[in-house]
């Protein structure tokens, strides 16, 4: 829903509203496709621009929710409480911020069907980190694929550690494929429909703690949906 959807449900109510177009929007220097708008004095930006800074929301209930308030767990299969997004979204819970690009096919030794999530990793905090220093595993555990009959694979134990004992500086981004592995070929036919990513929110020792570190939601876990793309 964009700023005319929300003018528009508002004119039965307060009758006619004189709105005009404002000034053009940027965020961290990448211009936005629509401008900010003007309605009764007041300057009103889409919604479009909380998600391009990494602030989640959702329509739940006729209620917009914002920021922390949308990490409660709705409850189903695989409804860890965690801040949900799409492909090619931005999700930040204060020190990382992750988008799935894309999943494809893999095989490992040339025989084991699989699945690599194409991810992009970036440090939201001005001090060097690890993963290991916030909220990861270092052996990826909670790091899953989940399927439409709520069943999941665990990414590769192994291959994973390349990213969780990587060392981030301030900004520092890491493009990586997660590796995840059937059990068996007929599994291998099956179509991922989430990543879930989750994260320990108090992974957080007091020595990095110490340098300003520290998630900004109460559950730092990231849940993507496979299906959508933004």
């Amino acid at each position: 829903m964009n700023l005319k959807h929300l003018i528009a449900l508002t004119l039965p109510l307060f009758g006619t509203l004189a709105f005009a177009a404002g000034p053009a929007v940027s965020v961290n220097g990448k211009p936005q496709a629509q401008s900010a708008q003007v309605v009764g004095g007041q300057t009103y930006i889409s919604l479009d621009v909380l998600r391009a800074l990494g602030i989640p929301y959702v329509m739940q209930g006729g209620r917009l929710m914002i920021g922390a308030a949308t990490t409660t767990a709705p409850g189903g299969a695989n409804e860890r409480p965690s801040l949900s997004g799409c492909r090619n979204e931005w999700l930040f819970n204060g020190v990382w911020r992750v988008r799935v690009d894309s999943v494809t096919r893999i095989t490992k030794d040339g025989s084991t069907p699989g699945w690599g999530v194409n991810v992009e990793i970036r440090n939201g905090t001005k001090a060097t980190i690890m993963p290991t220093d916030a909220g990861w595993d270092g052996n990826g555990q909670g790091v899953q694929l989940a399927f439409a009959d709520a069943s999941t694979v665990s990414v590769d134990p192994y291959d994973v550690q390349k990213l969780t004992f990587n060392s981030f500086p301030q900004g520092g981004a890491f493009p990586y494929q997660l590796k995840f592995y059937a059990s068996d070929a007929a599994a291998g036919q099956r179509q991922p429909t989430k990543l879930l990513i989750e994260l320990d929110p108090k992974g957080i020792g007091d020595t990095t703690r110490s340098k300003g570190v520290a998630f900004t939601v109460p559950n730092p876990s990231l849940r993507v949906d496979l299906t959508c793309s933004r």
